[in-house]
């Protein structure tokens, strides 16, 4: 019997595989220039926010977060969630997405953001999030920058 993978929240220990990750997943999802931002976020300087990693037989292949404001209009949003390439397509980016929506809408959050490239806005729009907004090339040349919401 195959187990399933399982979430369980961010530890510092896991900062070197969630940096794997996102090597693994650049250039195509994310510019090298990003990694330093994505460094802070794992190391606690992105303010009030939660993360998640997906684990499987002891590898870490995915991991995922939100963040919170108290700007009502923007009260929470997705960030920094990725999947290793050869985990794509596997179901498992809709498991952590749907773990995401799920806390968001335990907390009464009645709409969640995320901003991504035009690679995985199709993904985010099967899950109910709508584009309201696509700035051309806004990561940097050919990684367009698509900002989305879901109502929760």
């Amino acid at each position: 019997m195959t187990r399933m993978p399982t979430l369980r929240p961010y530890q510092p220990g896991d900062r070197a595989a969630c940096l794997h990750l996102f090597d693994a997943n650049t250039p195509r999802f994310f510019l090298p220039e990003e990694r330093s931002d994505f460094e802070g976020w794992l190391d606690g300087q992105e303010g009030p926010a939660e993360y998640l990693v997906m684990e499987d037989e002891g590898d870490i292949i995915a991991c995922g977060g939100l963040w919170f404001s108290p700007d009502p209009t923007r009260p929470a949003g997705f960030a920094w969630g990725m999947v290793h390439p050869a985990r794509q397509r596997q179901g498992h980016g809709r498991t952590l997405a749907q773990a995401r929506l799920d806390r968001l809408r335990a907390l009464g959050i009645p709409h969640a953001t995320l901003d991504t490239s035009q690679h995985t806005a199709p993904f985010y729009a099967r899950l109910g999030f709508r584009e309201v907004k696509r700035t051309p090339d806004g990561y940097g040349p050919g990684l367009h920058r698509v900002d989305m919401i879901a109502d929760l």
